[in-house]
């Protein structure tokens, strides 16, 4: 656990501590500030190293003086968006393998006895094949019988494929189906993408610098620039963007996240 501590102004975080008691209050600057850890956080080391780039950010901007609170708000929403990417990324290569899996198993089963067959391993670099059919087919015979008896390692292959090639409930030594494979062979699912996460963050940060510092935005003002720049300069800190892959300039891409954003949230 990290021993970190920062020094909140709760009466700033109100909508993350709103039912904190005096006593809490007291009992945390007694214990010299208020500890910064969470599940899926960094190691111990890298808070601090988190502060310290938070903090020159915050400074370019006049706002150092909210750096507790602000780094804060940043580490928590930081935790949530790792925790949903983690579980969106792994359902998506979970289902991607299970294609890729059952698309193998159903161009072997589906070959005919007489036609040509060969298996194929391919690295960056070398191609190699095994073209007697007989000996090619053998081979994936042994990892057909290895997914059907499920004795493949799922670590590698992923908790979706059971449920994609068996069902929810299988049986005992229930052969795989044609009609499983049929069906995970065709499984569409996009590499998923976290504007939506990214647009939420800002959200938060925003209506946080709106209520409590000087850096606010215009009256019917969807995004400052001045608030885009800041956000993306948190983001690319934080490793979620890089300036050197997007084709506009840091503000405009994130006033383009912010319309398209708001065109799918209809009720912010």
């Amino acid at each position: 656990m990290s021993d970190f501590k920062v020094s909140l102004n709760f009466d700033r975080l109100k909508s993350y501590f709103p039912n904190i008691t005096d006593q809490q209050k007291a009992l945390i600057i007694e214990q010299g500030g208020y500890t910064i850890n969470f599940e899926s956080e960094y190691y111990d080391e890298v808070y601090p190293q988190l502060y310290e780039g938070l903090l020159i950010i915050l400074t370019r901007y006049h706002l150092e003086d909210h750096i507790n609170e602000l780094y804060y708000i940043i580490i928590l929403l930081d935790n949530q968006y790792q925790e949903i990417a983690y579980l969106q990324d792994t359902a998506y290569n979970d289902d991607k393998t299970a294609k890729e899996v059952a698309q193998f198993l159903l161009t072997f089963k589906n070959a005919k006895p007489k036609q040509a067959f060969q298996l194929v391993a391919k690295s960056l670099t070398d191609t190699a094949a095994v073209k007697n059919p007989d000996i090619a087919k053998w081979m994936c015979q042994l990892v057909y019988d290895a997914i059907e008896a499920r004795s493949m390692p799922f670590d590698l292959f992923g908790e979706q494929i059971y449920l994609h090639l068996f069902g929810m409930q299988p049986l005992d030594g229930e052969p795989l189906l044609m009609e499983r494979l049929e069906t995970a062979s065709k499984l569409s699912s996009r590499k998923p993408k976290f504007s939506n996460l990214l647009f939420r963050f800002c959200l938060h940060i925003r209506t946080y610098i709106n209520e409590e510092t000087d850096l606010k935005s215009g009256d019917n003002v969807l995004l400052s620039d001045i608030h885009a720049n800041l956000f993306f300069d948190i983001f690319e800190f934080m490793g979620y963007l890089n300036r050197n892959n997007i084709q506009s300039e840091p503000k405009d891409y994130m006033h383009t996240l912010f319309r398209n954003q708001m065109k799918l949230n209809h009720s912010l």
